[in-house]
């Protein structure tokens, strides 16, 4: 009761402070002034950066910062500034004075926005596996619904890729705003020639022409953050006769490279994965949609990185080891039968898929779950979203859910 209290009389007196300070920032507001961020800038990534490329291809002359972690772990591109995320008067600042917010996280409870500001929030997980934000089945701490609250209050729209996440914003964020359903600007680069991307991503994990990759990008679990530790058995694909299933099923050389979710990155330190041979853990590299353009398979269990590499129409697989406890402990918008991917609770299971896979039985099932879902990708999301921004920069009317 008392730590209640305490949370509460602190949380007053942020929001107070914080108040004063946007109104005295706001009368130094810039009209092209764009700030943007993901995953509380863990990455310069996601959603936000191809909106941002675009925009920097398309207008120049505007000012761009990214929120990012302290210290900056990874590169930003020329003409985009770093702006420490964890610090609150530069990050109050930052805010007060942009003409446009891009975000793909939630944004804290005592943000403020005013009056001639523009708010996008494209969010990170399309047809996502697990629930989200208030859809989730444990019980969310008040910090955290207050920063769902405050995302959905102060959002002047939402980016959508399907009906499917739309209706997630409409129940899990209780947002009632509009809705861009253009597809998301991350998967703009699964259409048209991206050759030269591959390439470069296939020769810094050393992958010849010939060669084949195969990535594997488990989710972190709930529990992970609760014990700070992670479970490995979770993950425990028998890698060396994987590779061989591989061979036979689809002939080839095969690497396999490992991509951890961001939360579970900064708790692995002397990964098992590492020590077998052509294991490569890929955790670093910046950008996780060059890494799906470049891969022959995927592997995952509950990510949303699925989604993004059938529109490439490769083979995916599902290997969850814990799926009854993952939907009682978060929550699953589908049951994984119901999904387009061959599911393998095992080893065994997952040898057995990859050598029964039937590529036109996987794309006929693809075609009829993107109907359901009213999934949306065109390939030109980012240009949609940046003409938009444009338009509303230049004070030009914009009507976001048309």
């Amino acid at each position: 009761m008392i730590k209640t209290l305490i949370y509460k009389l602190l949380s007053f007196v942020k929001k107070a402070i914080s108040l004063v300070l946007f109104r005295l920032f706001w009368l130094f507001k810039k009209k092209n002034k764009i700030v943007a961020t993901t995953m509380r800038g863990r990455k310069y990534g996601d959603n936000p950066k191809f909106i941002v490329e675009k925009l920097r291809e398309l207008r120049p002359d505007l000012d761009f910062v990214w929120f990012c972690n302290e210290p900056c772990t990874y590169d930003l591109p020329k003409g985009v500034k770093a702006c420490n995320y964890y610090s609150p008067i530069r990050k109050i600042y930052e805010y007060a004075t942009a003409k446009v917010w891009i975000n793909s996280h939630r944004i804290e409870s005592y943000i403020r926005k005013n009056n001639g500001q523009l708010f996008v929030e494209t969010w990170h997980g399309g047809l996502g596996i697990k629930r989200i934000e208030s859809d989730q089945v444990r019980v969310l701490s008040d910090y955290s619904i207050n920063e769902i609250n405050n995302t959905s209050r102060l959002a002047d729209v939402f980016i959508s890729n399907s009906d499917h996440l739309t209706n997630i914003y409409r129940h899990a964020f209780k947002y009632k705003g509009p809705v861009l359903k253009c597809g998301y600007p991350k998967n703009d680069i699964f259409f048209g020639n991206n050759d030269e991307i591959r390439k470069k991503v296939r020769e810094y994990f050393h992958v010849g022409d010939e060669g084949k990759l195969l990535m594997y990008a488990p989710t972190f679990r709930d529990s992970f953050e609760r014990t700070g530790t992670i479970d490995f058995s979770l993950f425990d694909i028998d890698f060396a006769r994987l590779k061989v299933s591989l061979t036979v099923r689809f002939g080839g050389e095969w690497k396999i490279i490992v991509k951890w979710h961001p939360v579970m990155a900064s708790y692995i330190r002397d990964n098992k994965i590492n020590a077998l041979e052509g294991v490569i853990d890929a955790t670093e590299y910046p950008d996780m949609q060059e890494l799906i353009l470049s891969t022959d398979i995927l592997i995952s269990d509950y990510s949303s990185c699925l989604f993004d590499a059938a529109l490439r129409e490769i083979p995916c697989f599902i290997f969850a080891t814990d799926f009854e406890e993952y939907k009682k402990e978060r929550g699953v918008y589908y049951e994984l039968e119901e999904l387009p991917f061959l599911y393998a609770k095992d080893n065994e299971e997952l040898m057995k898929n990859i050598k029964e896979y039937d590529h036109n039985v996987y794309i006929q099932k693809w075609e009829s779950f993107k109907g359901k879902t009213g999934l949306v990708e065109t390939g030109h999301a980012s240009e949609i979203i940046a003409n938009k921004i444009m338009d509303f920069i230049d004070g030009k009317s914009v009507e976001w859910d048309k």
